[in-house]
């Protein structure tokens, strides 16, 4: 009886700390934005919008041309995290872009979770076809990190009709990094994230871009590399020699920007022909 009294301690034990560690260990929100697009001379506009059960804050800022990127970033930080790469791609595509936070990020309220997340983005297309009156071809989804995630999970719902799909430092599944991050340990047995990539790539049906740092210590380049092969055409990898998971976009150079040009220029001639 105390034998089996243990091991149901046990088990009650592990199962609670692996969801505790998923809580703490996925988000990393930071609420306060410590810079906006104005203070790099950008005009923006302020965007408020409502999700699933929160109302959620991001930046519109304008560019060149009628492209837009939608961007879906990492697990950590807020929107303003990512203005040093924002204000390189309107410099270097002339594409607008949509920054905005997930529910519990920034200034956007509630609480992460994976459902929460897939709905946020989906409330962001939806922001930009309704309210901004963007043709969904002329929409990019990227996804950066936990992004890509998110990104995949919006090509196959509410982004099904977007241009084109770019995945920066992608991972094959949450149960594979949680294999890495634990020594192999089975701690995806009793997971309630799936974060599933690999198991649904397949059914994205528009042009893609992975991008993946040699480098990156947070993802291995070797899932970037398993997602590629897993994903239909038509479908370009881009590695980045002495990239990591977060420099890409300075590390890469021209040829980051260049690959970007190019899939910008198959969803344009995509889109003329569908027309």
């Amino acid at each position: 009886m105390n034998i089996l009294l243990g091991a149901i301690f046990l088990v009650a034990f592990l199962f609670l700390w692996v969801r505790w560690q998923e809580r703490i260990g996925l988000f990393f929100p930071a609420r306060d934005l410590t810079r906006s697009p104005a203070a790099e001379g950008l005009p923006f506009e302020d965007v408020y919008f409502e999700s699933v059960g929160s109302e959620l804050h991001g930046w519109y800022i304008p560019g060149s041309g009628n492209k837009v990127v939608l961007w879906m970033h990492g697990n950590a930080g807020n929107i303003a995290d990512r203005l040093d790469q924002a204000v390189e791609m309107k410099r270097e595509l002339g594409v607008s872009s949509f920054l905005f936070d997930y529910r519990g990020y920034g200034r956007s309220q509630g609480r992460p979770t994976e459902a929460g997340l897939y709905f946020d983005a989906g409330a962001a297309m939806a922001w930009l076809i309704e309210t901004r009156g963007i043709d969904p071809r002329d929409i990019i989804l990227y996804g950066h990190s936990l992004g890509t995630a998110v990104t995949v999970d919006l090509a196959l719902k509410g982004g099904a009709g977007a241009g084109a799909m770019v995945l920066e430092s992608p991972f094959t599944t949450a149960a594979d990094m949680a294999r890495k991050i634990y020594f192999g340990l089975p701690v995806h047995l009793i997971m309630s994230v799936k974060l599933d990539n690999i198991g649904r790539i397949g059914d994205v049906k528009m042009p893609l871009l992975i991008i993946h740092g040699v480098r990156d210590m947070v993802i291995p380049f070797s899932m970037g590399k398993k997602l590629f092969d897993a994903a239909p055409e038509p479908k370009t990898f881009l590695p980045i020699a002495n990239g990591d998971h977060s420099d890409c976009y300075i590390v890469g150079g021209a040829d980051y920007w260049n690959e970007w040009k190019r899939l910008l220029e198959h969803a344009a001639r995509s889109t003329q022909n569908a027309e």
